[in-house]
């Protein structure tokens, strides 16, 4: 089966959920769905009802790698914990880390654009 007929078959069963009458009760429809990317690798996604990806594997070999792979995902994720975060992780401060990287890129481009330190300023 060709890429682009595993995704349009992939699409049609979205439509089909879409369509069918679901109560509020049952949660939203995913779908798994096993293709060949254009470097000849093969993945497993996990597609939402409307279309988008959730999850995404590695490349496989072969269809039938990722589809044992997929099946296995499948399965354990019915057992499957959910954890918030880590225990005794902190949240991590996005600001923070955005800042030190602008600052590290300025240094950067600075001794990139010709300029020079001396060891007196780094002891400082």
């Amino acid at each position: 089966m060709t890429r682009a007929a595993q995704i349009t078959q992939a699409r049609s069963a979205i439509r089909k959920t879409r369509a069918a009458p679901s109560s509020s009760s049952e949660p939203a429809s995913m779908t798994f769905l096993v293709f060949e990317d254009n470097s000849g690798s093969y993945h497993w996604t996990i597609l939402a009802a409307d279309g988008a990806t959730l999850a995404r594997s590695e490349g496989f070999a072969s269809c039938d790698d990722a589809e044992q792979a997929a099946r296995r995902v499948h399965k354990a994720a019915t057992s499957a914990r959910f954890q918030r975060r880590a225990d005794g992780a902190s949240p991590v401060d996005l600001t923070a880390r955005r800042d030190a990287a602008s600052d590290d890129a300025d240094a950067e481009r600075w001794l990139d654009e010709g300029g020079s330190f001396s060891s007196e300023a780094v002891t400082r």
